[in-house]
Formats: structure tokens, C-alpha cells, sequence
């Protein structure tokens, strides 16, 4: 497989032309000597970036990007997926790149910033905000500058968009809000704060998330024939318990007005049990 050369953006990274497709490869040596028209055979020893359509004004900042800016954001980007077990596409590169340049201004100027949602995240995003520790730590160390506990939750926001089908920033706000929005109803309704270390509510999390990130980004969802015996099951489960199925209702009422989503029923079960466990073991009384 050969890939034309649309632009060198440093002797170990290009953007390139892969059948009418559009992407960054990075590969030691790659970029060296090499020029647009160019023609580079492709190797087992490089990674491939792809590139969303749509989104020029991203690949449009290129020439602004370092080079040093782009090597740490591969090496962040490489380390993020082998924890989160997902590829990230060259726009999240290019994004990360100018975040990381930014930074090291920012900070050798002394610039301060809020913190931005911050207790939320570590409890919505718990893997991205692992990687985003270590991203952090990783970039004060090589800039030798101190930065904010703030530059953790704004890097879980790139790797959480980064997952997002869209690419959309918006579309990680409106999750965020989702999220927070569905915790504000239980806790209302039961009378109760759960307990956000507990197991029961990080599995809670991921499956809502999971779902709404899927409604968010149009991804094609199960059929909705279920068969007889889920039916049931399913049935019977709702009948046992009637203050968690009268929750879950109310979840799905207001997201559907404020958010135009709608979970199909055996979206409905799962939650309904994780929320089972969650009111049964991790809450404290207000």
C-alpha cells in the first residue's frame, strides 16, 4: 500500500493521502526529506491516524503545531489507548498537539485558570481521568513547569471527546449535564447520596454512559423485538421493584424532553438492576 504525501509535519510524522482517505502516520524517520506529491510505501512499524471528515478548521492548525507538541501528544495518545483499549483519530492528535503547545506558554507565563467540573469527571470518567493524571504529570515533567489540578479534568475532556463518535466538544458538555442530570433525579427520589466510590455505581455509570453516548453519536442500536422470554422477565423484574421502575421512568421522561433520547427496554433492565444494587448498597442517608 503506497500513501501520497499531502503534507510533512515533522521527520517522523506526515499527513497522507490513503485512497482518497486522509490521515496521519507516524513512523520513526517517515517525515524525513519528504515533500506533498510524495510517495511513501507503507510499513509495519508506523501508526495510522484516521482524519473525521468535516472538520478542516482543525487540520487547517497544523503549520501552528510544534514539533515537540506533536510528539508528546502520539506518545500521550499511544498511552491513552492502550488503557482505554480504542483507537483515537488524527483530529484528536492535532487537537491534543495544540492543547499541549498552549500549555507550555500558558504556564512559563504564570497563567492561571478555574476548575472546571472537576469532582464530576473523576466520578463520570474514572479510566479518562487516570490517563489524564498521568498525562499531566508526564508534561510537567517534561516542561518542568507546575500545572493545576484543573489541566487534569480539561485533558479527561479530550480523551472522553476523543471517544465520541462526532469529535463534537458539545456533545461531551451535553453527556456530562446527562449524567449529572440522571444522579440528581435518584438522589431525589430516594432521599439519599449515593456513595460514588462504590463498585455498583461506577458499573451504573459506564452502562448509562455507554447508552448515551451511543443515542448521542447515532450509533445503530439493538433491535427492539425481543423475544418472549425476556418479555417476561423483564415484566416480572419491574414488578418487584416498583420504586426503582417509577426512577427509571422519571429518568427516561426527562431525558427525552431535555435531550431527545430514548432508551430501548432491555437498556431499561440493565439499568433498572444496576440501580437495584446501587440503592440497596452504596448510599448514605441526607
Amino acid at each position: 500500500m503506497n500513501l501520497k504525501v499531502v503534507q510533512s509535519l515533522n521527520q517522523n510524522a506526515l499527513l497522507v493521502n490513503n485512497d482518497g482517505n486522509e490521515c496521519i502516520v507516524v513512523g520513526k524517520g517517515i517525515g524525513f526529506g519528504k515533500k506533498r506529491g510524495d510517495i511513501v510505501e507503507s510499513k509495519q512499524d508506523i501508526k495510522f491516524y484516521k482524519m473525521v471528515p468535516k472538520q478542516d478548521d482543525i487540520k487547517e492548525s497544523i503549520d501552528d503545531i510544534d514539533d515537540q507538541s506533536l510528539q508528546m501528544a502520539e506518545k500521550v495518545a499511544v498511552h491513552a489507548e492502550s488503557f482505554l483499549n480504542k483507537e483515537f483519530t488524527g483530529n484528536f492528535i492535532l487537537s491534543l498537539a495544540g492543547h499541549i503547545q498552549y500549555l507550555e506558554e500558558k504556564y512559563r507565563d504564570h497563567v492561571e485558570i478555574p476548575e472546571p467540573f472537576h469532582y464530576e469527571l473523576k466520578y463520570l470518567y474514572p479510566t479518562e481521568y487516570r490517563i489524564a493524571e498521568w498525562a499531566v504529570n508526564y508534561l510537567q515533567e517534561e516542561f518542568n513547569v507546575e500545572m493545576p489540578t484543573a489541566e487534569v479534568s480539561f485533558f479527561t475532556l479530550h480523551f472522553v471527546n476523543g471517544l465520541v463518535e462526532s469529535g463534537s466538544v458539545k456533545n461531551v458538555v451535553e453527556l456530562s449535564d446527562i449524567l449529572n442530570e440522571t444522579i440528581e433525579i435518584i438522589e431525589r427520589e430516594t432521599g439519599e447520596v449515593m456513595d460514588r466510590e462504590t463498585i455498583s455505581f461506577s458499573r451504573f455509570i459506564i452502562h448509562l454512559r455507554y447508552f448515551v453516548i451511543r443515542s448521542l453519536s447515532s450509533v445503530q442500536k439493538k433491535d427492539t423485538n425481543e423475544n418472549s422470554d425476556f418479555k417476561k422477565i423483564y415484566d416480572l423484574t419491574f414488578e418487584m421493584y416498583p420504586q426503582e421502575k417509577q426512577i427509571i421512568k422519571k429518568i427516561k421522561k426527562q431525558l427525552y424532553m431535555d435531550h431527545s433520547i430514548e432508551f430501548e427496554n432491555y437498556e431499561d433492565f440493565y439499568l433498572l438492576l444496576h440501580l437495584v444494587r446501587i440503592i440497596n448498597s452504596g448510599v448514605e442517608s441526607t
